[in-house]
């Protein structure tokens, strides 16, 4: 039975706006780039679960903002439907450093248009990275990594 994830995303711009915070996650296969997010757990709302993720994940206090996007997909190879909600989010304080060392090989800033890249996205989502405009929803079909 296909098991249902929502999934949390921080996009953290740069003070100049350029540039995006990424964690390079430690796949089973290969490493690869993601916002900082994860799983939202039980009890938990959206905003709560992005504030979590990206303490975990980058060692930095968030305060969530606007949800900036929504999306859906299907991974059939481990049999997952997730739904991804991307927040804007402002660093508040803390201390770059993950709490999982042995899931984050990395944290760092980069261009826009490498996350872009990175994550394997539709350009239509360089505007969401760029300008902080909402894009309501968009379907990714299926995804394997």
């Amino acid at each position: 039975m296909t098991r249902q994830k929502n999934i949390v995303y921080n996009v953290l711009l740069n003070e100049t706006r350029d540039q995006v915070l990424m964690v390079k996650n430690i796949g089973p296969s290969y490493s690869y780039y993601t916002l900082p997010g994860g799983t939202v757990e039980a009890g938990e709302t959206l905003p709560e679960a992005a504030v979590r993720e990206a303490k975990e994940e980058t060692g930095y206090d968030v305060a969530v903002g606007e949800l900036l996007h929504v999306s859906e997909a299907f991974f059939p190879q481990v049999d997952e439907h997730c739904l991804f909600f991307f927040f804007q989010s402002e660093i508040r304080g803390g201390e770059l450093g993950t709490m999982f060392p042995d899931e984050i090989e990395e944290i760092s800033w980069v261009t826009i248009s490498d996350a872009v890249q990175f994550m394997n996205l539709s350009k239509e989502y360089e505007q969401i990275l760029t300008t902080q405009q909402t894009i309501p929803y968009v379907f990714n079909g299926q995804i394997t990594h």
